[in-house]
């Protein structure tokens, strides 16, 4: 873990993972964060998670499909997903830049 961690150099980690869309910059016994880059077309593949997590719209806009109702999302949106929730962000037109977190 680096700290402080610069958005810049965590899509650098991004790109030199070969195909991931997220990265974590914190992970604790009780906290984990990072931030995710949905490319347009690329498919959000995660599961529900056993925590709460929050997200926070960097950049972008689309949706985010939360217990299979859309939602619009855009810069500064933020979004609360209650523990074991289907979610997935979809329908952007340029990249989604988002941060979350997570308790553990």
């Amino acid at each position: 873990m680096k700290n402080p961690s610069e958005l810049k150099d965590l899509l650098s980690e991004l790109e030199e993972k070969g195909g991931g869309y997220f990265v974590d910059f914190v992970t604790t016994k009780g906290i984990q964060a990072g931030i995710m880059r949905l490319h347009p077309g690329e498919i959000d593949t995660q599961e529900p998670h056993s925590a709460d997590e929050v997200y926070y719209v960097i950049e972008g806009n689309g949706f985010i499909n939360l217990n299979y109702k859309n939602h619009p999302i855009k810069q500064g949106t933020s979004i609360f997903v209650q523990a074991g929730s289907e979610h997935r962000f979809h329908g952007n037109t340029r990249d989604l830049l988002i941060f979350y977190a997570l308790g553990k």
